[in-house]
């Protein structure tokens, strides 16, 4: 038989359906019954309509491949088989591949974790950024003040989140304080830029300076004092030193009521830490707040968790207080585990002592995860949860099922939320993984997984700089499975083998290992090529730029550095004093990797550097890279000359460095002459070209300290055309030969017209370069018609070669 796909390739987005069409032809001499099925995809999201074929001899029919992908399928490309088999004829197939392209769909929601925060100077917001696309994005971060009064510190500035992941992005808001009265509420919008902007709100209650309580106990200092001057006046015969006790200073002031009714003289405070029982950190961003015992309605303190998730609470007056915790994905829980506010563990705070009450380990909510397994038949499959972005093997195993003879399994009692790696084990067959995310107090359900053994084989040795590399990581996906290895240690040191790969299938084979780059490589395997190679080398990923930066020729202070290229937005300043005076270093940089550096200072003119890290060159580490600041501007000026060395007015010159270009013409009268006027220092490319010939490039660095010397600049040949005609007597009369614009010939404008000379030879100059020209050769003068003609194009700086031209004179 023969098959014919109407298409290479099909866009297919998530959850909605993609057609493949199939031409099956019959060219066998009987009538044959055929089978179309589709490698390389779940079977419940192929539907294939007809499923079976019946044909005469040379029939032809099509068949539909309809293609419904699940909505968190990830956005890629990956190749499908369409087999189309005889029903009659075991033997007889054809195979043919289509490109499956998975569209992405970018969804990304925020929320601000916590989502008010009390406190004095400064608040930190955790921005939790959830992608419910399919394909990663990058998120970038941002704060607004409606009022325009407040500071944000954004940390990381950008992320990237894959889909079905959360990342957080935090914000520190600051501003100034009032000094005296209530508490302001500030409120923020908190936002980030992917595809579009979402955004949310973030609430700051900022205390001022001086509370009330400190007012009042001023008001109350100033009465004693008062009061003791009176009594040291009247009984200043008796008494020498009056003095006001603590005691009696403390019952002034009616100290130890909880809560900073009153102001306590000798205060204490109540101090804690929020842990995770999943993760077994430290959890930051959550919002503790403090009651009184007895007034359980409202807080009159919050703090945030910091990173490693401790609070505290200063400056408390002796009493009885409880604390609850909000936020940072948990759901609302008191001090004591327990939900209920009046079943809360009581705090005792002491005059003059800090309560610690230690550690509080959130647990997370239980939950079960279940689904059904397609294993083919197999036996003995077993399913494990491991940590997200730990090591199969090395990771500690949450929850683990044996999948039953109908391919269900549920695993209980799951800790949630959290991120985890499903693992499942076949005999005989790779581990295949796959992400599971669990929102707090919900359960997973109806998990699909089909196990695709196969008896595919990619082998292979990983290279360093140095020879063999052992212990870098090597995964091989398809899309759907995903096998991992690492290579050997040991003899033979470098070498690995993927096993167990479905067939046929074509791999993106990734080798990675830290400090070193990546290399992928596209490998595939057949029914009849089940094993192939794969020999990497790895090139060192980490790299380094130095140099110095001074101004006006010497170190200064103040000046700064700013690298940034990929996910790296790193400052530095500049060392002013001492040995090292004018010099800036960044390490740890990934290479390869193109870099921008800029250098700035106040009243300082910045100059931008590109560095590239290349260690296939030997050139990760860049030396060197020195720049010389200035607070003042020059000219570049000069002359360009023709070819023969005459001026040349109307010729283009450019002056760049790369982010700022200018362009004029040289002039009429002086001649050729030209000038840039207000140019800062730095190094900049100076381009100049006429019509038809090769631009000229000279690189000119411009200083404020020495005048920029006028620039001569030589331009080459411009373009040109030149051929003969022959077939008749030149020396006794001469054909017009003209030019014309292929748009315009026969019967357009004509650019240039010239007449053949005594050897048949005619030449056109000046010619715009590359260009298409028709030339065409006449009779005579007057005449309409051409006698022959070809197009032809020309070269910069170059007189191309017209075909001879045949001619007959009537």
């Amino acid at each position: 038989m023969r098959s014919t796909m109407s298409s290479d390739s099909v866009e297919v987005s998530p959850g909605e359906s993609g057609t493949i069409s199939v031409a099956v032809t019959n060219t066998s001499a009987v009538i044959d019954a055929f089978h179309v099925q589709v490698f390389g995809l779940d079977p419940s999201w192929v539907t294939v309509t007809p499923e079976r074929l019946s044909l005469f001899p040379g029939q032809t029919e099509h068949v539909d491949i309809s293609v419904v992908l699940p909505d968190d399928y990830p956005a890629s490309n990956r190749t499908i088989a369409v087999n189309v088999s005889s029903t009659d004829d075991p033997g007889a197939f054809s195979l043919s591949q289509v490109e499956l392209e998975v569209q992405p769909r970018n969804v990304v929601t925020v929320r601000a974790d916590p989502v008010m925060i009390t406190a004095g100077r400064s608040a930190r917001f955790g921005l939790v950024i959830s992608n419910v696309g399919n394909a990663s994005v990058v998120a970038t971060g941002y704060a607004r003040d409606p009022e325009d009064l407040a500071e944000f510190v954004i940390e990381p500035p950008s992320i990237l989140v894959p889909p079905g992941h959360d990342q957080v992005i935090e914000v520190t808001a600051s501003g100034g304080r009032s000094w005296f009265g209530q508490p302001r509420v500030r409120s923020f919008t908190l936002g980030v830029e992917t595809t579009g902007t979402v955004e949310t709100i973030g609430t700051f209650v900022q205390r001022p300076r001086i509370g009330r309580w400190m007012i009042s106990l001023l008001g109350l200092l100033t009465a004693a004092a008062v009061f003791a001057a009176v009594l040291s006046r009247t009984f200043d015969s008796v008494v020498e030193e009056a003095r006001v006790s603590t005691d009696v200073l403390d019952a002034a002031l009616d100290r130890d009521e909880p809560g900073g009714v009153v102001v306590p003289t000798d205060p204490g405070g109540v101090r804690g830490q929020l842990m995770s029982s999943t993760t077994n950190a430290g959890l930051s961003g959550a919002q503790a707040d403090l009651f009184v015992a007895t007034d359980l309605a409202t807080p009159f303190a919050s703090a945030a968790t910091d990173d490693t998730g401790l609070f505290s609470f200063p400056n408390l007056a002796a009493g009885e207080y409880k604390v609850r915790l909000t936020g940072s994905g948990v759901g609302e829980i008191w001090y004591g585990n327990t939900i209920i506010p009046a079943d809360a563990a009581t705090i005792v705070v002491e005059r003059g002592k800090v309560n610690n009450i230690g550690t509080i380990t959130i647990a997370g909510i239980p939950v079960d995860v279940s689904g059904v397994i397609d294993t083919g038949g197999a036996t003995g499959v077993t399913v494990s949860l491991i940590p997200a972005g730990t090591t199969p093997g090395e990771a500690p195993v949450v929850a683990t099922a044996t999948v039953g003879p109908d391919g269900s399994f549920t695993l209980t009692d799951v800790p949630s939320p959290g991120n985890y790696q499903m693992i499942i084990e076949t005999p005989g067959s790779a581990p295949q993984v796959r992400n599971v995310v669990l929102e707090p107090g919900q359960p997973l359900e109806s998990i699909e997984v089909t196990i695709q053994p196969g008896s595919g084989l990619i082998s292979g040795t990983v290279f360093g700089p140095f020879g063999p590399l052992g212990g870098a990581t090597v995964t091989a996906t398809d899309g759907s499975t995903r096998v991992e290895t690492v290579s050997l240690t040991e003899s033979p040191l470098g070498t690995y083998s993927l096993r167990n790969l479905p067939t046929p299938g074509q791999y993106t084979v990734t080798v990675s290992s830290e400090n070193y780059s990546s290399e992928s490589r596209t490998v595939s395997l057949t029914n009849e090529a089940t094993s192939a190679s794969f020999d990497a080398r790895l090139v060192p990923s980490i790299g380094s730029i130095r140099g110095r930066a001074l101004v006006d020729g010497v170190p200064s202070r103040g000046v700064t550095v700013t690298v940034n290229g990929g996910d790296v937005n790193r400052t530095a300043g500049v060392v002013s004093q001492g040995a090292g005076a004018g010099g800036y270093a960044f390490d740890g940089l990934e290479a390869p990797g193109t870099y921008t550096l800029t250098f700035t200072g106040e009243g300082l003119i910045p100059q931008v550097q590109v560095v590239d890290l290349d260690p296939a060159t030997n050139t990760q580490n860049a030396t060197g890279i020195n720049v010389s600041l200035s607070r003042e501007r020059t000219a570049v000026r000069g002359l360009v000359r023709n070819v023969d060395g005459s001026p040349v007015g109307q010729a283009t010159i450019s002056l760049s460095n790369g982010a700022d270009d200018r362009t004029m013409l040289t002039a009429d009268s002086p001649r050729g002459e030209f000038e840039f006027s207000n140019v800062a220092p730095g190094a900049y490319t100076l381009t100049a070209s006429l019509t038809g010939t090769e631009p000229v490039v000279i690189l000119v660095n411009v200083t404020a300290a020495t005048a920029t010397p006028p620039i001569d600049i030589q331009l080459g040949a411009q373009a040109g055309l030149t051929g003969s005609v022959v077939g008749f007597d030149p020396t006794t009369r001469s054909l017009p030969v003209r030019l014309f614009l292929p748009n315009q010939f026969p019967n357009g404008d004509v650019l240039q017209t010239v007449q053949t000379d005594a050897t048949g030879r005619y030449t056109f100059s000046n010619l715009t370069a590359p260009a298409d020209y028709v030339v065409a050769v006449y009779a005579g003068p007057t005449a309409a018609d051409p006698l022959d003609s070809t197009t032809i194009r020309t070269e910069p700086g170059a007189v191309s070669t017209v075909p001879t031209f045949t001619v007959t004179i009537p």
